[in-house]
């Protein structure tokens, strides 16, 4: 596999982990709208608040730490979360930070925020404002325009770290359960978070409720004491919280020997696949406790129990698609992160297909201009079409959601999905595109193939607002070749 290829899926497995903790930030999201909040007290002690450092690892290696904040305001309560986190990819160093400003009504429902993500690729940031009923949202990156999503919430959002105190203040018997919704960062939607109470046990010296929260797929597993303080917290992919002292935290600055995050989410093979990109068929047995979340997905993937059979589709002589179809009408129009009415990409999408009509041949021009003309590159942050056709640089995410906003532009229906890929020495997670033509054909403008080959393993559609449930996938998953197709 070429060098870039390699690189551009680990840039992909790196912004997955990144994904995942962004979940992770409290339950809130990375975009809503417009107002500013005021300036926060400067000690939060000093005016009856709390703060609460945290060792941030992977494993049992320190990439970086957290502070959290909670500070008492006018008929509510701010919450203040900032992380730093450095690592390696490849062995090339990165750094991310995060910085999330929200403010709670006094029964913990979100009223406003402010988020940031910053990292050698970009800065994305956004506010938010709730009224219970609606949530408003503004993101964007630098000092370019922005983005504004307005969507209709099912029930007022909340906090995690206003509904921990909560629970650890009710002590709660080992089985009970709690159901709450809060703002998922990624889809920018409310949607809801189950809370088991496991046990009772000692972390210490100290008493602790032990619980598991489950979110969209994704489970974290926390201790509180009786104030509701975190003492740990143990999510997917091998990220681990410690609440330790404020210099403690601080300690320990990543060097040299910066843990590489390039083979967090790989899945397993128990022996090479011979000719990966051209083999026309691949079997794989199904091994772990997630493999029955494999969907099955006809024709290009058939699953039959534990054996998955991938077959290299054929393009279909295309004709144009029905304008009414009422199936594709989601797949024709913009959505979050693919901003395919944007008048960039409406005119570079028609300068691509130029007076091209046959819709196979425009898919192919579109698949090729994004394969030629993105830069493959690390880029940890959230993928928007629009930046990426300003920037011409990104990893898989950036690539898959350019050519799904040309694609529509073009008026070919697209969508992104993700899952893995085989590389060297295993299935790593990934992303690509799929567009109608009569069928849907899978487009990788990574490997720019059309279609994508046979160890494209498909697990979830949507677009990169929907992969964060793959870490709950990758890491409890493995794949046995099935020699009769070797």
């Amino acid at each position: 596999m070429p060098a870039k290829h390699l690189l551009t899926v680990a840039a992909c497995v790196v912004w997955l982990a990144m994904a995942v903790v962004l979940v992770r930030r409290q339950g809130v999201p990375e975009a809503t709208p417009v107002a500013s909040l005021p300036p926060a007290p400067r000690a939060a002690a000093a005016t009856g608040g709390t703060e609460e450092w945290f060792g941030v690892y992977k494993g049992d290696r320190k990439i970086g730490h957290t502070v959290r904040q909670t500070v008492p305001i006018d008929g509510g309560k701010r919450l203040i979360d900032r992380s730093t986190m450095s690592f390696a990819m490849l062995g090339t160093p990165q750094t991310v930070r995060m910085a999330l400003v929200a403010d709670t009504d006094e029964h913990d429902a979100l009223r406003r925020f402010q988020f940031t993500l910053t990292s050698q690729a970009a800065t994305l940031s956004a506010t938010g404002e709730s009224d219970g009923t609606r949530i408003r949202v503004e993101y964007g990156f630098g000092d370019r325009p922005r983005e504004k999503v307005d969507l209709p919430l099912g029930a007022p959002i909340e906090l995690l770290g206003g509904l921990r105190p909560r629970i650890a203040a009710a002590w709660p018997e080992p089985g009970t359960r709690f159901t709450h919704t809060v703002l998922n960062p990624m889809t920018m939607r409310g949607e809801p978070v189950v809370t088991v109470v496991d046990a009772r046990e000692q972390v210490g010296d100290v008493e602790a409720l032990r619980l598991t929260e489950s979110q969209g797929g994704l489970e974290v597993r926390a201790w509180l004491d009786r104030s509701g303080r975190v003492l740990r917290e143990e999510s997917v992919l091998g990220f681990v919280l410690v609440r330790e002292p404020r210099e403690v935290a601080l300690a320990g600055r990543p060097g040299d020997d910066r843990v590489d995050m390039t083979a967090m989410a790989r899945i397993p093979v128990d022996a090479p696949i011979a000719d990966p990109r051209g083999r026309a068929v691949l079997s794989l047995r199904l091994q772990g406790p997630a493999a029955s979340l494999v969907p099955d997905d006809p024709p290009r993937q058939r699953r039959d129990g534990s054996l998955l059979r991938l077959t290299r589709e054929k393009v279909p002589r295309a004709t144009a698609a029905d304008e009414s179809g009422a199936a594709l009408a989601a797949y024709r129009t913009p959505s979050p992160f693919i901003e395919s009415d944007d008048p960039a990409i409406v005119s570079t999408a028609r300068a691509i297909v130029g007076d091209e009509t046959d819709p196979v041949r425009r898919a192919r021009r579109l698949l090729h201009w994004v394969s030629r003309n993105l830069e493959q590159t690390p880029s940890v942050t959230m993928p928007s079409a629009r930046e990426v056709l300003r920037a011409r640089r990104g990893d898989c995410n950036e690539h898959a959601v350019l050519l799904a906003a040309l694609a529509r532009a073009a008026g070919l229906p697209a969508r992104v999905v993700a899952g893995a890929v085989y590389l060297n020495d295993g299935f790593y997670y990934h992303a690509w595109t799929e567009i109608w033509l009569d069928a849907w054909v899978s487009a990788d403008a990574v490997f720019a193939q059309m279609p994508a080959d046979v160890t494209h393993v498909k697990l979830v559609e949507g677009g990169p607002e929907r992969h964060f449930q793959l870490a709950g996938v990758l890491d409890r998953l493995r794949f046995h070749v099935v020699e009769e197709d070797t």
